[in-house]
């Protein structure tokens, strides 16, 4: 009898303070350019959002964010959702402000978040997310990219730093160059046509394919953990150094095998200096060329 009481009162407590509706739908619209310096960057932090972000040959930022929420049924309250656009010493700063409390839910919920820019191609990104998806296109500056729950597609990004921390998310890149770190727990890495004198990547519980070439005095190093790594040179050679815990090492008729154990091998690709250095625990290195 007290649970049966206790839950009626919640329920009409629900009801006293909710908005009762068959259907509550709220929508937020901004469509604005904003200012941002040839070399400023543009810093967002946004969260369930699809985000696309193009450089170009304009001077200026142009903002698109369209976010519909639909839902169906009772609510206790609902959560208020705000974008500040700030312009600050050159840079542009896009910070989404949610406040969404305690609140109990009967029905249904649909969220459509599209966020779309187009920036200056010299421009730079810092970006910190959770649950985002981005295509970024054709931007040349640094770009820094923190993330839960997302994936990243970078394409003709011909910048020289590039700094990307993923969990429970994808990374695709074509191109890039310069240095290149990557943090990967639990998702795939994918980079093709790059050209990086310095890898930092450290990946768990994924897939990692690299194509790359090798600069002169190149250094790289790359850890997987319960991961497969696909490395493929484009150009150029180097002294690799391949230590497993538990996995297995091959090799296309390019590299020269100068030393092998059980736990290590070390080979030679002619046509450079560089050093690559590739620690596995639980899993696959495979090494080719693109000849």
């Amino acid at each position: 009898m007290k649970i049966k009481l206790l839950f009626t009162s919640l329920f009409v407590l629900i009801l006293a303070t909710s908005q009762v509706s068959a259907q509550d739908d709220s929508e937020f619209n901004l469509d604005r350019v904003y200012k941002l310096a040839a070399d400023g960057t543009v810093h967002m932090n946004t969260s369930d959002a699809n985000i696309k972000i193009t450089g170009s040959k304009r001077s200026d930022v142009h903002v698109d964010i369209q976010r519909t929420e639909v839902v169906r049924g009772i609510r206790s309250r609902r959560s208020s959702f705000d974008i500040e656009v700030e312009e600050k010493s050159g840079d542009l700063y896009i910070t989404e402000r949610t406040s969404r409390g305690v609140s109990i839910q009967i029905g249904s919920r649909r969220i459509d978040y599209e966020i779309e820019i187009e920036m200056p191609e010299t421009g730079s990104l810092r970006i910190k997310g959770d649950d985002d998806d981005y295509v970024i296109r054709s931007v040349n500056g640094a770009i820094s990219i923190e993330t839960d729950d997302g994936d990243v597609e970078l394409l003709d990004c011909n910048g020289d730093n590039f700094d990307i921390e993923l969990e429970d998310g994808d990374l695709k890149m074509d191109g890039g160059r310069g240095t290149i770190y990557v943090k990967a727990d639990d998702g795939d890495v994918d980079i093709r046509n790059g050209a990086f004198d310095r890898m930092e990547l450290d990946a768990e519980d994924g897939s990692v394919s690299v194509e790359t070439t090798l600069a002169k005095n190149g250094d790289y190093e790359l850890v997987g953990d319960d991961a497969s790594i696909d490395f493929t040179v484009l150009g150029g050679g180097g002294e690799f150094n391949v230590t497993k815990d538990d996995g297995r090492i091959s090799a296309s008729s390019d590299y020269d095998t100068i030393q092998k154990s059980e736990r290590r091998s070390r080979l030679e690709l002619p046509g450079g200096d560089a050093k690559v250095d590739i620690r596995i625990e639980d899993g696959r290195v495979r090494l080719s060329t693109s000849n």
